[in-house]
């Protein structure tokens, strides 16, 4: 008998949520899982080369379930604006939307594995009458915090009384069915910490890559295919928000500042919401904005001679397992999910303290040992195969099996 799994995953099929758990069940599906996802996109359904799009469905197929969804995320938003400061994309309550119990895919399914259930999707208060086993994903710290996905971006309100109360309510729903997945060793430590699940069972299991989308292209071909012309060293910088305050970027500037910019080309990626800061340092630098194509990533990272990953708080950033995939070494801070993958001073740099004259130092250091072509060969090698998303599968595999024995036995 094949197991049935059903995935629930909200937000846009273009964020990491969807894209994490979208490889995984590709690869369930070749491995002979009978795997589906529930998304709540109002978009249509992505379509790919590769059939991407089997298995995945949406719940709001209808004019009132469209119209509801669009009402639930207008009453959060407006409940985050009076309590909030900005950033207010990185909180959720969770308190609206639909139960999940009284979906006919939920009654369908002999497993539920939840990656994302926000925006209006999942209403947290179902997930109490959730009676099947289920495996929850965590891909960020939203399920043990009061609201924040990362707690660095709310620190004031995690400390105050509706933080306290939102982690209370979390705790007293979490049934003991309930497995958590972090996917990193930093997130499941943080998670460990938590009041919220002190009795509930948290292993580890990394997030995927397709590693087969990424490969190692000639700098020269690289940037032709962008149109970059320098005999600089290119810094590469980017994630979805590069300039959100977790992610390091007043860290990063500051660095830019210390060091000698007639030397490097900036080459940068992602949702940026102004380039002032940039242009007011002089750096030469080009800007790619979003990307949504791996074939496109792979030349951004194959072009670039070191990537810089500032992230103070990351779950698993795909960035750096991705630029490593391309042959480009990477710098992080040690204090993040960046050391389980980096190897300090062979195909990257660890940078001991979230501090601008450190990462600066780092920089200098990668640039220089490429300089020397210390790091020819060396970049590439088999840790990150550990992120593929074949093994991944596998490893949920095994899992979505061990609950079954226990569930029978």
């Amino acid at each position: 008998m094949k197991i049935k799994v059903l995935h629930i995953v909200g937000g846009s099929q273009q964020n990491g949520s969807f894209k994490g758990a979208e490889v995984l069940h590709q690869a369930l599906l070749k491995q002979d899982i009978d795997s589906k996802i529930l998304n709540d996109s109002q978009a249509n359904l992505i379509k790919t080369s590769n059939n991407a799009d089997k298995g995945i469905s949406t719940i709001y197929n209808n004019f009132f379930s469209r119209f509801m969804n669009k009402l639930f995320v207008l009453i959060e938003k407006f409940f985050k604006f009076i309590i909030l400061h900005s950033p207010r994309d990185t909180f959720t309550f969770g308190l609206l939307g639909t139960d999940l119990t009284n979906l006919k895919e939920y009654n369908e399914a002999d497993i539920i594995h939840i990656h994302w259930l926000n925006q209006g999707f999942i209403k947290l208060k179902s997930l109490s009458k959730v009676d099947k086993p289920t495996v929850w994903t965590m891909r960020d710290m939203w399920p043990f915090t009061g609201g924040p996905h990362y707690t660095l971006d709310f620190k004031k309100y995690e400390s105050g009384y509706l933080s306290k109360k939102m982690k209370s309510f979390k705790s007293k729903i979490y049934r003991d069915n309930f497995n958590f997945v972090a996917v990193s060793e930093w997130l499941k430590n943080e998670a460990q910490k938590s009041e919220v699940l002190k009795k509930n069972k948290i292993i580890k299991i990394y997030n995927n890559i397709n590693l087969k989308d990424f490969k190692i292209i000639p700098k020269k071909t690289a940037r032709s295919n962008l149109n970059i012309s320098t005999k600089k060293q290119i810094i590469l910088f980017g994630a979805q928000n590069p300039q959100s305050l977790r992610k390091g970027w007043e860290i990063f500037v500051n660095s830019l500042k210390k060091i000698d910019i007639s030397s490097y080309y900036l080459l940068i990626f992602g949702n940026f919401w102004s380039h002032k800061t940039i242009d007011d340092i002089g750096i030469e630098y080009k800007s790619i904005g979003f990307v949504n194509d791996n074939k496109k990533l792979n030349y951004i990272y194959s072009s670039a001679d070191f990537f810089v990953a500032s992230s103070l708080q990351d779950a698993f950033a795909k960035t750096f397992v991705e630029s490593l995939a391309c042959g480009t070494p990477v710098i992080c801070f040690s204090n993040t999910f960046g050391k389980e993958v980096i190897h300090h001073k062979r195909n990257g740099f660890i940078v001991d303290d979230f501090d601008a004259d450190k990462l600066k130092n780092g920089i200098e250091w990668i640039s220089n040992e490429i300089k020397k072509e210390k790091f020819k060969e060396k970049i590439f090698d088999d840790n990150i195969k550990k992120f593929d998303s074949e093994l991944i599968a596998k490893q949920y595999i095994g899992l979505y099996k061990s609950i079954f024995k226990n569930v029978n036995e």
